[in-house]
């Protein structure tokens, strides 16, 4: 009897759009040949696309690794690497180091392979044989992803639904109790017990998008991701020995990553799919490789940008922790994590700038150094943000901005200065506004709370501004056009505090008069007028290019 298969090389499994705005399921064969023209991405969610992507990426870079081998007396250059890809990605030539690559290493793609099936182990169990419904690798953020569906569809999921949620896991499952497998010596009472999220799920993934998915995977690959002396023992999850039920260090309290390619495809779960021939139809998913420290020091993922500890560094030693994307106002607390620089102004020794992902500054070098990269960075941030002891997935963070490559050059710190000043100043003239709100609550007689949806929507609607005003920076004029920026959200923010007013009841024009609370304090009055007045001055505080301008009377 043919035992059953399923290959990610042969199978059409990756969800994409093509050049021509069609989707199509291709296999990771034809990813890299030269018969489809494929533009991105497009699974069930960004975060599941994110961990597909950085699959493809370390096939990507551990078959380009052996483009270093030059020749006896030459040197490799990254950069006539990088012009050479680029070429090939933009003419959609057949890739065949990486056809090549995937032959060499064919039986350890097989999703159901009887001894190393993909991203899995063979013979995983417990003590009580339990397994769980499929839907234990879709996200809590995916909750309706069974709703629409009838019949067998609703508990079990195809070879390749399974294969993408199955990456999915590997990178961003949520910490917490897991089932205790069998062969693990972490497990105590049949339980694994915490250890944190996949790798992925602890940083702020960050792809430079190129017109096609070909020109995305060069955009995404640095110098150290092929030569390095990281790069010399990384190694991808497949071209290491098959993973046992233990960790892969199973004395070590967890286990340091060797590279790129070994965090991009990190197994931070052992897993094992359950199929009836046709489908998938239950899961099993216990503890695997724990990172050591939270990610403190781990920056060989050139994707995602780090946050300085203040808390941990210490004199001999700066910590720096792989930085998420914020849910909440995400492109304007975003900016600073992506373009700034360590010498920068702005930043002291205690608040150090975050440093960027290294692709990004790859991308300014080689646009400065060979005017072949895009003027602009297209740039596409994935997150997930979990809840309490990371235990559940709170929610999906995607957003996307476009940077000039301009402002990410080295010499241009004084831009960067002034393009994060003027997006702190837009979050906090419409933090005034919510505060503004909270201050008609008192006028109308209620007590002081600070009002986020004026602030949060005021912020939505000046994020397709801001990303235009982004676009139509002129390095030669950036201080004129900052100017011009804190003006516009000035006329904004009190365009919005007028409709406020208007919205809230009569009593707030005359106003409440303030309880004396300590001998010798005057009554006050809280009204309309003095939450104008209180406004108006803290706008004059948060954007000071707007200071002697006489706003209209209300």
């Amino acid at each position: 009897m043919t035992r059953r298969t399923f290959s990610l090389l042969d199978e059409p499994w990756i969800a994409c759009t093509l050049r021509d705005g069609s989707e199509a399921l291709l296999s990771m064969r034809q990813i890299f040949d030269d018969e489809h023209a494929v533009a991105g991405l497009r699974g069930d969610s960004p975060a599941q696309d994110y961990a597909v992507l950085r699959l493809l990426l370390a096939v990507y870079w551990r078959a380009h690794r052996g483009d270093d081998e030059v020749t006896r007396g030459e040197i490799y250059v990254h950069d006539e690497w990088f012009e050479a890809e680029w070429d090939r990605a933009r003419e959609n030539r057949a890739d065949t180091a990486v056809l090549d690559y995937l032959e060499r290493y064919r039986d350890r793609f097989d999703l159901l392979h009887p001894v190393h099936p993909f991203m899995q182990v063979a013979d995983l169990h417990t003590e009580k044989g339990t397994r769980s419904e499929v839907r234990r690798i879709v996200p809590e953020a995916e909750a309706q992803y069974f709703t629409m569906r009838a019949g067998q569809a609703r508990e079990t999921l195809s070879f390749a639904e399974a294969a993408r949620w199955l990456l999915y896991t590997q990178a961003y499952d949520y910490s917490g109790i897991k089932s205790g497998a069998v062969g693990d010596p972490r497990v105590k009472g049949g339980k694994g017990y915490p250890i944190g999220t996949g790798w992925t799920g602890m940083t702020g993934g960050t792809v430079l998008v190129g017109s096609t998915l070909r020109e995305t995977l060069v955009l995404n690959t640095t110098q150290a991701c092929l030569i390095d002396e990281a790069s010399r023992v990384d190694e991808a999850a497949w071209e290491r020995e098959p993973d046992g039920a233990a960790q892969r260090e199973p004395t070590a309290d967890a286990v340091y990553p060797k590279g790129p390619a070994d965090l991009a495809t990190w197994q931070s779960r052992r897993v094992r799919l359950f199929h009836d021939g046709e489908r998938v139809t239950g899961v099993l998913v216990s503890n695997g490789d724990r990172i050591p420290d939270a990610g403190a020091n781990i920056e060989a993922d050139p994707m995602t940008p780090y946050r300085y500890s203040a808390n941990k560094s210490k004199r001999e030693l700066e910590v720096y922790y792989p930085r998420p994307f914020d849910s909440n106002r995400t492109m304007w607390r975003s900016l600073e994590p992506l373009i700034a620089l360590e010498n920068d102004p702005g930043f002291t020794d205690k608040n150090k700038a975050p440093r960027r992902p290294e692709t990004l500054t790859q991308l300014a070098d080689l646009n400065e150094n060979l005017g072949i990269a895009p003027d602009w960075a297209n740039i596409q941030m994935v997150s997930v943000e979990y809840g309490p002891q990371a235990s559940s997935v709170a929610e999906v963070v995607a957003s996307g901005i476009e940077i000039p490559v301009a402002l990410l050059r080295e010499d241009a710190s004084a831009q960067r200065r002034l393009v994060l000043d003027n997006a702190k100043a837009t979050l906090d003239a419409a933090v005034a506004l919510g505060s503004f709100a909270g201050q008609l609550l008192v006028a109308a007689g209620g007590e002081y709370e600070f009002q986020a949806p004026p602030t949060d929507t005021l912020l939505a609607r000046l994020e397709i501004p801001f990303r235009q005003w982004l676009r139509d920076l002129d390095e030669t004029a950036v201080e004129e056009q900052a100017k011009r920026w804190q003006r516009y959200v000035r006329q904004r923010v009190l365009a919005d505090a007028r409709v406020l007013v208007q919205g809230a009841s009569p009593q707030v024009l005359v106003g409440r008069t303030g309880t004396v609370t300590t001998e010798g304090d005057k009554p006050y009055v809280k009204s309309a007028h003095t939450a104008w007045r209180a406004l108006t001055k803290r706008l004059d505080e948060v954007l000071p290019a707007t200071k002697r301008v006489k706003e209209e009377k209300r």
